[in-house]
This record gives C-alpha cells, structure tokens and sequence, in this order.
C-alpha cells in the first residue's frame, strides 16, 4: 500500500483511548482516523499486531514479512512512552526491507494530573519531551514540572489561554488536540501539535498527552511574527522595570511569566509548584484585584527569605475555572508602581487574550 505522498513512509497513532487513531501520515496531519481509514486488509492486520507487540512490551518491533504486500516487505513499530514508562502512542513504518528506514518525525509522551488533591498543577516529562521542547534544565528524568516550566516554552499568552480553558474543564475521557508555537531554550521556535486525552486513574484524572513536531510544514520566519506581541509585552514590562507573570489569584502559583522571572526564587516557586507570595499578602492581594490597586508583598526566595515587592493584579479573562491575574512585580513605592504599568487596563495586548 502506498502511503499517499507521505514521503517518508511513517505515521503515528495514538492509543490512548480503546482503540489506535492516527494523527500523522508522514508529515501530513489527520484528525485521529481509525486504523482502517490508512491501511486495508493484510496490511491493516500486520500493522494492528505491530501496535498491540509495542504497546504490551513497550519496545520497538520490526517484521520482516515473506511476501511484498503492495510493494512493503516490512514494518517497524517504535514505541512513545509516557513518563510512567507506559506506551501513549506507536510511531508505525511500512516500507521495503532493502532500503534504508528513514528516521520518524520527533514525538514525545507527558502527563498532568488534573485533581485538585494533587495541589498545584503539576506535568511530568519524558527526556523525549524535554528535547521536543528544547529544555535545558537538568533535574532528574521524573521530577515533577510546574505550569509556569510547561509554559516557559510556550510564548504566546493566546495559546496558554486556549490551554487553560480546555484542560480546566477535563472530563474522563474527553480528547483534546490543537497546535502551539514553542521556544526552545535556546530561542528556537517550532510548532508543535498535541494529542490529549483525560483518563481517570487511582489518583484522580490525569491528562495524557502526545506532542509531536511540524515545523516542516510552516515557516519559521512566520513564527516569529506570531509570537511578536508576547515578545513586545515582555519588552515593555522589562523597559519599565517590572517583573510580569500570570498568577493563579486564589493559590498563588505562577502559570507563565511574561518577562523573565523574579530573581533569588527556588525552581519550585519560580515553576508554580509553590506559592510566589506569603499567604497573608495574598489574601490582601486578592482583595485589591477588582480596584487593580497597589500592595507590598513579601515574595519568597530560595534561602527560605522574603523579598518585600509592590505587586498589582490585572484580571485575565479566558482561562476556565482557574481564577488568573497578570501580576506585576517592582521594587517601587506603589504610586511610582502604578505609573510604570498604566493606569489600570490590562498592560497584555487584547488580542492575546482571546
């Protein structure tokens, strides 16, 4: 069977739900088809028993067969694992066995636990995610990720807020899919697509996911001009002399910081695993939120310190349930404070919010 101009010969399917789904065909994107929609008959049967090898065994597999069906004498199945070690997706090559086998786009498996016993949202990667977004950090394969690590390497606000708004509202088994544009620590920018799905699990819902690269099919120049206004939004704030993040207003923890992050905070304040403000601070924070005024709070450091900070909050609409702020961060009396980031209206372009 020929692959319909695919050009390289692979797909990826998810398993994820019941049953496999494709959501690429050589660098061609598909709306998680069924299985029998890209192969027929023999081939369909060969590729089916390649998946069930790879997603029971978790490793790869490669059937040489006796006979050509359609011109393919073999099949190789490549597992994407998640951070459990469990297989999310199988990236499938049917091809000729005397010819060399063509490396498969980039994919990788994570996972965010969704229950709010789990306390802040926190992800867990692979070192195949890692890579797919660029990141340089060095804690353990395993660690747990805050949304503010997540979202470091994703620039656009509008993204995020999409993000949010769909994870928020999660059930057992709903599908999620879409495409983002990421940064990699090194100022790369690819685009990527995500294939998620909500599984209820011992420890509540957990959301799982499959991202893979498909950059080939854009241009990266427009990239750069899709994420120019996060870039301006950052350069304003940092103009100004202020720190940017968005805040999660009822806990505290920071989902994506518009500028560069505070400096003197622990990994796990500065990627949302902990709360940025001391609790009594916070509560009257959140009280000054609809009269976008002023307050000093106490931030805390890596030392166990507090940094004192005139912080304000501007209400960002689009994100779910999860009640987010723009919150500003400066050294300066309050009234200076004010005059930096205007004179109350959301200082993130309007655009970037819907």
């Amino acid at each position: 069977m020929e692959q319909r101009g695919s050009g390289d010969g692979w797909i990826l399917a998810e398993i994820l739900g019941n049953a496999p789904t494709v959501i690429a065909e050589g660098i061609k994107q598909r709306q998680c088809r069924p299985l029998g929609n890209v192969y027929r008959g023999r081939m369909l049967t060969l590729v089916a028993g390649a998946i069930d090898t790879v997603r029971s065994s978790g490793q790869p597999v490669q059937v040489t067969l006796g006979e050509t069906v359609g011109d393919i004498d073999l099949v190789v199945a490549k597992p994407v694992l998640g951070p459990g070690g469990d297989v999310l997706a199988v990236q499938i090559f049917t091809g000729r066995a005397d010819s060399p086998v063509p490396q498969p786009h980039r994919a990788a498996g994570w996972e965010w636990n969704l229950s709010v016993s789990a306390g802040p949202r926190r992800t867990r990667w692979t070192r195949e995610f890692r890579n797919l977004y660029g990141v340089a950090d060095t804690r353990p394969e395993h660690d747990h990720f805050g949304l503010a690590d997540l979202y470091r390497r994703v620039p656009r606000i509008s993204d995020i807020a999409v993000l949010m708004e769909r994870v928020d509202n999660a059930r057992d088994g709903e599908f999620l899919s879409g495409e983002l544009i990421a940064r990699h620590d090194d100022g790369t920018l690819r685009l990527v697509r995500f294939v998620r799905r909500a599984v209820e699990t011992a420890e509540g819902v957990v959301l799982r996911g499959v991202d893979h690269d498909i950059t080939h099919k854009t241009d990266v120049g427009e990239l750069a001009i899709r994420v120019m206004d996060s870039d301006i939004a950052s350069t304003v704030h940092a103009v100004a002399g202020v720190h940017a993040a968005l805040v999660d207003s009822q806990h505290g923890y920071a989902i994506k910081w518009i500028t560069a992050p505070l400096t003197g905070l622990s990994a796990a304040a500065e990627g949302g695993q902990i709360g940025l403000l001391h609790g009594e601070d916070l509560a009257a924070v959140r009280q000054r939120i609809p009269a976008r005024l002023p307050a000093v709070a106490r931030v805390a450091l890596s030392d166990g310190s507090w940094s004192r900070h005139t912080v304000r909050t501007f209400p960002v609409p689009g994100y779910g349930s999860t009640p987010v702020v723009m919150m500003t961060f400066s050294g300066a009396c309050p009234e200076q404070h004010a005059q930096h980031v205007g004179g109350g209206g959301c200082a993130v372009p309007d655009r970037q919010l819907a």
